[in-house]
């Protein structure tokens, strides 16, 4: 099979590589609060939905999880499962908010329902592997107040690789 500059198995490869050394690099980074990640990994995958480019961000959103997995040495451990989890349903939220409400929403506020999301499916995840009841109150708004930020850097990412509109994204079939 030969794969052409520009098809959809080249846009899925390059850009699960590139999401998953983004998120692998953020092991790296050493977060002022302990489980906040940045989440640029995200980023790559907001831009497809932007460009409806849905199959690809799919893809490239569970790739990266798995490429992540592996070569953190997690792969189908508990935080595989709450990653999976996570990139599931933060998808799920933002492909429909984009879907429903495409004129009148941005990149950020997509990526901080993503964000918020996404958190909340670990934290429920968490609730059920080891207390099985959830506490609703603080610790919820907390970790929806933590996912603001993050959320609003990687909408402000996104945002920007939308401006720069990428020759690569119109060549896909």
């Amino acid at each position: 099979m030969k794969v052409e500059y520009g098809s959809r198995v080249y846009l899925i490869g390059v850009f699960s590589a590139l999401a998953s050394m983004l998120q692998l690099l953020e092991i790296f980074v050493i977060m002022p609060i302990p489980f906040v990640k940045i989440g640029l990994a995200n980023a790559i995958v907001l831009f497809f939905i932007m460009k409806k480019q849905y199959l690809i961000a799919f893809a490239v959103n569970i790739i990266r999880v798995f490429i992540g997995g592996f070569f953190s040495g997690k792969l189908f451990s508990l935080p595989f499962i709450f990653s999976l989890s996570g990139a599931l349903l933060s998808f799920s939220v933002m492909f429909i908010l984009f879907f429903i409400f495409r004129k009148y929403i941005s990149a950020v506020a997509l990526s901080i329902c993503g964000a918020v999301s996404f958190n909340m499916a670990q934290y429920l995840l968490f609730m059920i592997f080891f207390d099985g009841k959830a506490e609703y109150g603080i610790t919820v708004s907390v970790i929806a107040g933590l996912s603001v930020i993050p959320g609003i850097l990687t909408g402000t990412v996104t945002e920007i690789l939308n401006r720069q509109d990428v020759e690569l994204i119109k060549k896909a079939p």
